[in-house]
């Protein structure tokens, strides 16, 4: 067919499979850009007469020759009706067919009580067919009968808007590959990301993206591999898996999870050599927020087109945690995305053991860190927002994660299988080692009480409650007793040979696991509060080890914004509940119990002020002007201040203190009570320790900050 050719109606003329299909053709020649995109370019042609009989056919009356075909004459209607609505001609841009493909719809996992259970099974193979593999997840290469919401043009200057983003490429390679050196609380295993951020060099090489704008050819390519579904065989090597999504396999999902993964390196103080020139300074935060912004903009590529699968839950999860990082645990941003990320897993079916099941041994380790470390994040946000939970224990019974180096996970067979033969008998690695895994376990084990402990948030404490929560307290303890010694923290590490990145991610555990006995004493709520000896206590600890985390002098590794987080989720909930307490001795005169003294309640209080002010002057702390956390930080320096004054002056406290309104401040626990922290705790790990183990010292007063002298901001006595 010629390439002016068309209708009687004089529009052009569609090609067989989407006049078939009563889909919108683009009439490109000699294939149209549909068919191309479906993959059955093969199967594109223009008909010359698509409603004609073949004129070899015999007519009935058995004289051998062919009918003629009758053409219908225009009738004045139709001819009038041109007239009045005469075809538009779509700009370029928009001409190409934009039917929602079938598999985007794809229901993906379907468990028991599903509208597929009730269904007649397929009993041709004797046994029943698996829920998800029931006749409502079949594929189809049919297109649904609606466009998409956003147009075709508008998806190709998205997809320009990240690609372009690969002029940094160098950066953004520097960044993740130093993530994954030096990044020992990561989930996603070193080595894949190592593999995709190497192979992606090619593409930009090829396509001269440091220098030149993406392509045309290069957008439609990566757009078509985004919306084909992602297969992967049982016996997929680890070393191979970047073939998936790489070159010519290129996909949105793997490039925004790159991007996010070195935005949140770039945040967290690791500066490549580019900005290290005063020249360049305003350059790094433009690329934070550009490495976000595309980030995010493949997450909404990949929604469009694509099928649910590890590559998403991978880039939905990354994108969360720089989201949170850039607009706060309580920006609105954070917890959309922290929904999003739970439905695509539920989706995905990774919740359940059995979906791994089918997958390469490596991969399912992978699913079993991201979603436990995805179950760990609900619980903070959750808890910090005093929100209901997005994923309960209740609704999966997926295992804990080996506790297996990432060089194990992703190594050959034989060496993952010698590995996991090392492991005791709860998946412990028995040499004493920190390891990516080993965080995500102890956080998992310490927050799925939280999970219990947030159910009591809701409701009103009687008797048979306080008696569930006394059962948690002591289920926390014995959990915490039945850790690998080298797990839990004990407070002299900093002084032995442990990394002080060791030592940092031991203090972030101990908090997230005995923050939940804080928890437990505040709805208990013992007054008067000057007499709760066990809440008291738990503060105290929390507060004490807190501060702790700012006498890190190690100049590797920068930890102001780690240090802010601790501050923020566990901190300022236990500082609340010590300054209300130095406010109520102030009007009772009732003492505090042996065990606590007034004098280090306010030393400390004064160091977290101190901490707070100064996190408005530090380039990584994530509380400067502007930054998400800014407000939050000044209005709580501002209220403990205020009680601090009250309590060494002479006057009533109600003659000075104001209220939270006041104040412009909610400064109850519910806002303030999340641990999680999935930061930048790097390296090798271990343990907890808090106030309640053998090495915790519950009698042990801590820290004398007294006797700290001069605090240099966040970085200790000097």
């Amino acid at each position: 067919m010629n390439a002016t050719s068309s209708r009687r109606n004089g529009k052009p003329a569609s090609c067989e499979p989407c006049r078939l299909n009563k889909t919108k053709c683009d009439h490109g020649h000699p294939k149209c850009d549909r068919c191309q995109q479906r993959g059955i370019a093969d199967r594109c042609f223009y008909h010359p007469a698509p409603l004609t009989k073949p004129r070899n056919i015999a007519d009935e009356s058995g004289t051998g020759e062919a009918r003629p075909l009758k053409r219908k004459r225009p009738t004045r209607q139709d001819a009038h009706s041109e007239q009045l609505f005469p075809p538009t001609s779509p700009s370029p841009g928009e001409r190409l067919a934009d039917a929602v493909a079938a598999d985007v719809y794809h229901p993906g996992f379907l468990g028991p009580g599903s509208y597929a259970v009730l269904l007649p099974q397929d009993e041709e193979s004797g046994k029943h067919l698996e829920r998800e593999e029931s006749v409502a997840s079949e594929r189809s290469d049919r297109e649904l009968t609606h466009q998409h919401t956003i147009s075709k043009s508008m998806r190709h200057q998205m997809a320009n808007d990240v690609l372009i983003t690969l002029r940094h490429y160098d950066s953004i390679r520097e960044l993740v590959l130093w993530y994954n050196a030096s990044n020992e609380a990561g989930v996603i295993p070193a080595q894949l990301q190592v593999d995709a951020i190497n192979a992606l060099e090619s593409v930009v090489d090829k396509h001269n993206l440091r220098r030149a704008p993406p392509n045309p050819q290069l957008i439609a390519q990566v757009l078509e591999s985004t919306s084909r579904p992602f297969v992967f065989s049982q016996s997929l090597e680890a070393r191979d898996f970047h073939i998936l999504c790489s070159g010519e396999n290129l996909r949105f999902e793997i490039i925004g999870c790159l991007l996010a993964t070195a935005g949140r390196s770039l945040t967290f103080g690791f500066a490549p050599e580019l900005f290290n020139n005063p020249a360049n300074r305003g350059s790094k935060s433009r690329l934070v927020d550009e490495l976000l912004r595309a980030s995010t903009t493949c997450l909404f590529l990949t929604t469009m087109l694509a099928t649910v699968n590890d590559l998403t839950i991978w880039l939905y999860y990354e994108n969360y945690l720089f989201t949170t990082m850039m607009c706060g645990f309580a920006g609105p941003p954070s917890w959309r995305r922290i929904g999003e990320l739970s439905t695509h897993m539920f989706a995905l079916g990774i919740h359940q053991d059995k979906k791994c099941a089918n997958a390469p041994v490596w991969l399912q380790e992978t699913r079993r860190r991201i979603f436990c470390s995805s179950y760990n994040q609900d619980k903070s946000i959750s808890t910090f927002l005093g929100r209901p939970i997005r994923i309960s224990k209740r609704h999966t019974d997926i295992s804990l994660p080996l506790d297996l180096s990432d060089d194990e996970t992703t190594g050959d067979q034989a060496t993952l299988e010698a590995a996991i033969q090392n492991l005791d008998a709860d998946g412990w690695n028995t040499k004493g080692r920190w390891l990516r895994a080993s965080w995500i376990r102890l956080r998992h084990i310490s927050l799925r009480f939280r999970e219990e402990i947030l159910e009591f948030s809701v409701i009103n404490i009687d008797e048979g409650a306080k008696t569930q929560l006394l059962d948690i307290s002591q289920r926390i303890r014995l959990a915490w007793e039945t850790l690998p010694k080298h797990m839990r923290y004990w407070k002299t590490c900093w002084e032995e040979d442990v990394p002080s990145t060791v030592c940092l991610m031991l203090i972030i555990v101990d908090l997230t696991h005995w923050y939940n006995e804080f928890m437990i004493q505040k709805l208990l709520d013992y007054t008067p509060l000057t007499l709760n000896t066990a809440l008291l206590r738990v503060s105290v600890d929390l507060l004490s080890n807190v501060l702790t985390l700012g006498t890190i002098r190690d100049r590797s590794y920068d930890v102001h914004r780690d240090m802010l987080h601790a501050v923020l989720l566990f901190g300022i909930p236990a500082a609340s509940v010590l300054a209300t307490a130095l406010r109520e001795q102030r009007q009772t005169g009732q003492h505090f119990p042996v065990e606590i003294s007034r004098a280090e309640i306010i030393r400390m209080l004064s160091v977290l002020i101190n901490h707070l002010d100064a996190a408005a002057h530090l380039e990584n702390s994530g509380a400067r002007q502007g930054e998400a956390n800014y407000n939050l930080c000044r209005k709580a320096s501002k209220l403990f201040t205020r009680v601090i004054d009250t309590v060494l002056e002479s006057r009533t406290i109600e003659e000075i203190t104001p209220t939270s309104e006041q104040l412009g401040l909610d400064l109850g626990l519910d806002l303030f009570s999340g641990p999680g922290l999935d930061g930048f705790q790097g390296m090798e790990f271990s343990g907890l320790g808090l106030g309640f183990g053998t090495n915790s010292g519950m009698n042990d007063p801590g820290m004398d900050w007294g006797s700290a002298g001069q605090w240099d901001m966040w970085g200790g006595p000097v």
